[in-house]
């Protein structure tokens, strides 16, 4: 069966009803109109207002007994920690001058895996530990990643 999806629900499903987890990544709680597939199989076809989001946690849709809600995907990340606000800012003002997504956690900053930024860390002399997870800038703050 597949579920064509056009508006973000904005009422909670009905008291137990089971989930069904649509795992996305960043880029794909990004995109308004996909193809997917929800970790039972079912079929998603997503037809959403530009600009829509889908943070973790976004139900998707309700069927009987049963409703699809958005989760996040590991994906390759860095992530910087420091207690030092000055070093988080100036490593902030530098993603953003690359346009690259950012999550601002406490004391850590965590954005997206990509080589370049390597040479970056280097010249900052920050200290970026490469891992995976979910990548979170859609939903501030984030506490859970420390």
């Amino acid at each position: 069966m597949t579920v064509v999806v056009e508006q973000i629900l904005s009422m909670p499903p009905p008291q137990g009803s089971r989930p069904e987890r649509l795992v996305l990544t960043w880029e794909q709680r990004s995109k308004t109109r996909q193809r997917v597939a929800s970790e039972s199989g079912r079929e998603i076809v997503l037809k959403l207002a530009t600009g829509t989001r889908l943070p973790p946690g976004t139900v998707v849709w309700v069927g009987e007994g049963v409703h699809v809600e958005v989760a996040a995907a590991d994906e390759e990340v860095w992530l910087i920690r420091t207690a030092d606000v000055r070093t988080l800012a100036q490593v902030a003002y530098e993603i953003g001058n690359r346009h690259f997504p950012i999550e601002i956690g406490d004391a850590s900053l965590a954005v997206l895996y990509d080589h370049t930024l390597a040479e970056l860390w280097a010249r900052l002399g920050v200290h970026a530990e490469r891992m995976r997870r979910p990548f979170l800038s859609d939903q501030q703050p984030t506490h859970q990643h420390r």
